[in-house]
């Protein structure tokens, strides 16, 4: 084959050079094909079209015409592919949008019941409280009402109607007295559990909000009977839900599936009537909608919503629909990218086949004219200069070297060694310098939510803005991860006045940031802690001027995030005092750690047990306060292990009391936090535990916070179960400061309610206070818990609390927090029960 081609090329240049005059250069011949003779007259004067006609000419260049066969294919190519490629995605996403419309309209039905269901039975919970503690006192009940309305605001009126249609208490104290008899929901709530459809408000209209475009409010009704001891009804207990929490909840649903904006929702009653439409939908109800037929217009699904009530049902339809248009508007977009881009791809492409050729045909060129030199007996010509590659490859190792990869930003070296060289050139002489670190919080969240691809397109995103509110003097620079800098020159050389040019620059940067991101189709609010180094040339060098910068970062973020702090000296000196106790706490688990023992009594005075309180005897600083060690734990993770050292020591001290008469009758109560309560292999650890220390699990109280609800409540209700069934008995601590529904309490396996000190405190003196005791402690006894109030200190609470039916006690008034072997020899003092 190389010989082939060989004596074609020798060939074609015999023939070629057979055309040329007599003393024709050589050189020439090798760089252009032999002319034809007509070319050989005097040259016209060419027009462009002329021009280009002839530059593309197969007879002038071989090159232009291929590069010219390959962009024109490349274009035929795109437009093909994009036809293809437009079908398909119209195909996918035709069966993407129904099948995303049905399952919205599926949720937003099932959400619908779930909710009513979870109001009917928070309305069920509250009328058996009210009818097993025969709480119909208005001053009593009034304050039950008002505090489940303030805690769900969709709430309009919540009232307690006796079985004559007398209105006895109600939220707000509104229709109190009034006769509600001829209200549906009275009547059909005597009977049993009611349920109603939307109607106008009648009675209340007056008192509550209107809708939309001052429209009179809608609700819906549901209404519970009430039943005392001998499940006789005195009474109903009727709730009106504003209607406006349909909307919430078809918005919560079209916002998880990243619709919220384009989809329209439509629901209609029993009977095809509209109880929720669009203002621009002319169909009179549902079945005149579907009297129209199929539309083009609108990709559409449906969902039938059904909640079974006696006497009567829920039967409401849910349609989901999107205008066709809307959704194929990204296909029609991308198209015409993919046909713009195709243009300049194929131009592109044919660019690059004119490079590609002209190396390919030089090489075959100048072997053609090394074979005719050789015919000739002539000498070989001078070697043609290459293009140097040498740059682009010293351009490509600096940007590698002082640049950041994904942003193009300067990264840590060039930033360190651009402060340096101003410090030796004096810049910082006169003017004062700002170092302004930038962290981006909760960063680490969106990368394990949405994936680093995500992440990644945030901080191309920030770059951009950044360096858009830079100035031309400043240097923006990416450290790592989510850290930027920008180093601010030329600021003023007075101290007050440089810190406030400074902080209008973080102002600024704060400003171009608050502004949401689009990430993947949906906005993003980025927010971000922000430390500052003002410094002078003396003052401290280019690695000092970034860590202060990274310290007084770090007191942002512990100042709650979305701030700015200044670094001063102080903020050194506190950082290293934190790193030194941490280091100390970490040291002091098992050694310098020791646990106190508060009794906890019944109403007769009798030690039943003891909370285990863990305290940090320091060897230099004496006793360190929980309020100073416990924060520092929970932040660093400290807690964990002091949490196991804590349960360790404990079910030791329960086997031990297990030996003693006196003392194996009492029980130990643990606190537990909810990082601890949050770990994967928490149950396992806990069962290990009492199997390593022989410790009676029945005697082992853990005593969990509201805060454990904040994670996934099935998963924390699932190791509850897992651990009762082994013996272990749980106590909700610090009760009514956060709970939020009542229906969590049955879902979670509780033994005990403990009253948080806060309310016991002055329990004797507000009536606020008072009556929320007065409701715990109902509320424990109706669903069969014993209730313990903490922070006892006078006799007037204890009688308070013990006449209102709470009998057991934990506080100053029955004892301190002591140690192990002074609650020993108190327990000892007391006669040995059965």
């Amino acid at each position: 084959m190389q010989r082939s081609s060989r004596n074609r090329i020798l060939s074609y240049d015999k023939a070629a050079r057979s055309q040329q005059p007599p003393h024709s250069d050589p050189t020439a011949d090798a760089v252009a094909p032999a002319r034809a003779p007509h070319l050989d007259a005097p040259r016209r004067r060419l027009t462009v079209p002329t021009r280009l006609l002839a530059v593309l000419s197969p007879l002038r260049s071989l090159r232009s015409r291929f590069a010219l066969v390959m962009g024109m294919g490349g274009i035929a190519f795109a437009l093909l592919l994009t036809g293809f490629m437009q079908w398909r995605w119209e195909l996918g996403t035709e069966q993407a949008v129904r099948q995303g419309l049905q399952l919205t309209a599926q949720k937003i039905a099932r959400r619908l019941v779930e909710d009513l269901d979870s109001r009917e039975h928070e309305v069920a919970l509250l009328a058996d409280l009210v009818g097993r503690t025969n709480h119909v006192d208005p001053a009593t009940l009034r304050p039950l009402l008002d505090n489940l309305k303030q805690r769900q605001p969709d709430y309009a009126w919540i009232g307690f109607a006796a079985s004559d249609g007398r209105v006895v208490a109600a939220s707000d104290g509104l229709l109190e007295q009034d006769n509600v008899a001829a209200r549906p929901w009275f009547g059909a709530g005597l009977r049993d559990v009611f349920r109603g459809d939307p109607h106008e408000a009648k009675l209340l209209a007056a008192f509550v909000r209107r809708g939309a475009g001052g429209e009179p409010a809608r609700f819906v009704d549901v209404a519970v009977p009430v039943r005392n001891a001998r499940n006789e009804v005195i009474g109903v207990l009727g709730a009106h839900l504003y209607f406006d929490w349909v909307q919430t909840i078809i918005g919560a649903a079209t916002a998880e599936f990243g619709t919220e904006g384009t989809l329209e929702v439509l629901l209609a009653d029993r009977n095809g009537a509209w109880l929720v439409k669009p203002a621009a939908e002319t169909a009179a109800d549902l079945a005149a909608l579907d009297a129209q037929g199929a539309n083009d217009t609108y990709f559409s699904a449906r969902a039938r919503l059904t909640a079974p009530t006696a006497p009567d049902s829920l039967a409401w339809t849910v349609l989901v629909r999107e205008q066709t248009r809307l959704a194929f508007a990204p296909i029609h977009d991308n198209r015409r990218l993919m046909l713009l881009f195709s243009v300049l791809l194929a131009t592109a492409f044919a660019g690059a086949t004119w490079l590609i050729c002209g190396r390919i045909v030089r090489p075959i060129v100048a072997l053609a004219d090394i074979a005719r030199s050789h015919q000739e007996g002539k000498d070989l010509p001078a070697a043609a200069g290459r293009e140097d590659e040498t740059g682009v490859v010293g351009r490509v190792m600096h940007q590698l070297a002082f640049h950041d990869v994904l942003t193009g930003l300067a990264n840590r070296r060039q930033l360190l060694d651009r402060l340096a060289q101003s410090l030796r050139a004096g810049l910082y002489r006169e003017h004062y310098g700002a170092l302004l670190l930038i962290d981006l919080d909760h960063f680490s969240l969106l990368n394990d939510s949405k994936g680093h691809d995500v992440g990644d397109q945030l901080l191309i995103a920030v770059a951009a803005r950044l360096a858009a509110a830079a100035r031309p003097a400043d240097t923006l620079a990416r450290l790592g991860g989510d850290e930027f800098v920008l180093l601010l020159a030329g600021l003023s050389a007075h101290r007050e006045r440089a810190v406030r040019q400074a902080e209008e620059r973080a102002a600024l940067v704060r400003q171009v940031l608050q502004e949401p991101f689009v990430l993947g189709g949906e906005p993003y609010l980025c927010k971000a802690s922000m430390g500052i180094r003002l410094f002078r040339e003396q003052e401290a060098s280019g690695a000092d001027v970034l860590k202060h910068a990274n310290v007084a970062m770090a007191e942002a973020k512990r100042a709650g995030r979305d701030t700015l702090r200044f670094f001063d000296a102080s903020m050194q000196t506190t950082l290293e005092e934190r790193f030194q106790l941490e280091t100390q706490l970490r040291q002091a688990i098992g050694g310098e750690l020791v646990l106190l023992y508060q009794k906890q009594v019944d109403s007769r005075g009798e030690v039943l047990g003891a909370e285990v309180l863990v305290r940090w005897r320091h060897p230099v600083m004496g006793m360190v306060s929980p309020a100073r060690f416990i924060p520092l734990a929970e932040e660093t993770g400290l807690i964990i292990p002091i949490g196991r050292w804590v349960l360790d020591t404990a079910c030791r001290q329960i086997r031990r009391w297990a030996l003693n008469p006196a003392t194996r009758r009492l029980t130990l109560a643990v606190n537990v936090s909810a990082k601890e309560f949050g770990q994967p292999d928490y149950v396992d650890q806990v069962l290990q535990t009492l199997s390593a220390t022989g410790a009676d699990p029945t005697r082992l109280k853990l005593e969990l916070t509201e805060s454990v609800l904040a994670a996934d409540v099935k998963a924390v209700v699932a190791k509850m179960n897992a651990l009762k069934a082994s013996g272990i008995s749980f106590s909700l601590d610090d009760f009514g400061t956060g709970f939020s529904s009542l229906t969590y309490l049955q879902k979670m396996p509780l033994a005990q309610l403990k009253i948080d000190q806060s309310f016991v405190r002055d329990v004797t003196t507000s009536a606020g206070d008072a009556a929320i005791a007065r409701t715990v402690i109902a509320l424990g006894q109706s669903l069969g818990l014993a209730v313990i109030a903490e922070g006892v200190e006078t006799d007037a609470q204890r009688s308070f609390l013990s006449a209102s039916g709470c009998h057991f006690f934990q506080g100053y008034l029955f004892g301190r927090p002591i140690p192990l072997d002074e609650f020993e020899d108190m327990v000892r003092q007391q006669p040995v029960g059965p």
